[in-house]
């Protein structure tokens, strides 16, 4: 069997926070405690094979740059291991590795130094790294003259051009203009292309989704969930959209005061009953069931369909379709099908009204949350997804527009 490219045992690192820092003297001299314990991490575990990109989500906080500088080797856990095979570059706060009254050059020649780089091989390497960062003149002044974007172009450019077996990149692709984030991309996918292994810690999940085989999501300092990327960024999108969500009137469903007719059953015929699981542009139907103390009463359907943050994204009722109310009958079954629901991945909450005839009273509700899912192959930006196409234009037909503005003209 091959040896994993880093493993993670049960990592715990905590940090003793004081009150002020006197504190700290008098805890010395007294042997009294005078700090409470910080956890960063607590009892995180996980293993990433060789040539495979694993994803570090989490909100501000949650401990992902206190994991990553462990894995760097530049801090050591409390508590649990952790092993990393072969050599490491790491792009983490940006100028962390730099010394400020340093050139850039200098600052090259000191990190391929620090990364294992002989004399020759840095030699080699400079003029790469160099002309990657285009830095132009700027590369013999002094780092701290430097812009933010600077710096990164740099760290960037020493990290992945050393060839290490194992990057760690802690959200530098979010600094710096869109040209050379564009450059740091191509960058990464050539060296996942060519076996490397990529531990990335960002916010934007399509850079996850891209890159990344496996995913940690890490909250409060734990692990709140570890596997396929399309699974965890599904449950930490859906986590980010509950936690800004504002509670929603009613609901849950009220059973005192309810009018004259009652919704008895809502089913999913494709899916488990109540909730149902499917892929987009998949068949959906809603059995809903209702039954009425009056037999003579008008009744119509409304079905929505929103995001668990509120967001309504679709909405059907049987009036607009051009239904005649449902009459006659003291219980009653409607079906909505959707041939081709549009929804992209994630999970939705499903919403029943039963209505009167002008379908203004609520007559009964009923609220099912996560009724719906949508999985995909990979995390999608958006809702919904509609047939489309792209068209693209020939030398001639801009040889066309042209002349025939000018004979407009």
């Amino acid at each position: 069997m091959s040896v994993p490219a880093v493993r993670a045992h049960q990592l715990c690192k905590s940090y003793s926070v004081y009150a002020r820092p006197l504190d700290r003297v008098v805890e010395l001299f007294t042997r009294r405690s005078r700090h409470r314990e910080f956890r960063a991490l607590d009892d995180v575990s996980f293993t990433l094979e060789r040539g495979e990109g694993f994803g570090l989500i989490g909100e501000n906080g949650a401990g992902k740059s206190t994991l990553l500088k462990i894995l760097a080797g530049i801090t050591a856990p409390t508590a649990g291991s952790a092993e990393v095979q072969g050599k490491v570059a790491s792009i983490l706060e940006l100028g962390s590795a730099f010394h400020p009254e340093l050139t850039g050059r200098q600052n090259i020649v000191l990190n391929a130094a620090l990364l294992g780089l002989s004399e020759s091989q840095v030699r080699e390497k400079t003029p790469q790294i160099i002309a990657f960062s285009e830095l132009g003149d700027f590369i013999e002044q002094p780092v701290k003259t430097y812009s933010t974007g600077m710096t990164m172009r740099l760290g960037f450019s020493i990290a992945t051009q050393v060839e290490p077996d194992v990057l760690i990149v802690d959200e530098a692709l979010s600094v710096g203009d869109g040209y050379f984030q564009k450059k740091c991309i191509d960058r990464l996918v050539e060296f996942t292309q060519g076996g490397g292994t990529l531990l990335l810690c960002t916010h934007a999940m399509y850079y996850v989704s891209e890159f990344c085989r496996q995913a940690l999501w890490l909250r409060n300092g734990r692990v709140a969930a570890v596997g396929a990327t399309k699974d965890v960024v599904r449950e930490y999108e859906e986590f980010l959209l509950a936690k800004s969500a504002r509670p929603i009137e009613g609901a849950q469903r009220d059973e005192a005061g309810l009018g004259p007719a009652r919704i008895t059953a809502v089913s999913q015929p494709l899916g488990n009953g109540e909730l149902g699981l499917y892929r987009s542009h998949d068949r959906l139907e809603i059995d809903v069931e209702w039954e009425s103390a009056d037999a003579s009463l008008l009744c119509h359907v409304g079905i929505g369909i929103d995001r668990v943050d509120g967001v309504q994204v679709l909405s059907f009722l049987s009036r607009d379709a051009g239904l005649q109310p449902w009459t006659g009958l003291r219980r009653h079954r409607a079906r909505l099908i959707v041939p081709e629901l549009p929804l992209l991945a994630g999970t939705f909450t499903l919403y029943v009204f039963l209505l009167d005839e002008a379908a203004l009273h609520v007559f009964d509700r009923r609220t099912i949350p996560g009724a719906i899912t949508i999985e995909g192959a990979k995390f999608t930006i958006g809702l919904v997804h509609t047939a489309h196409r792209w068209e693209t234009a020939t030398e001639d037909s801009f040889r066309d527009s042209e002349l025939e503005r000018a004979a407009k003209a």
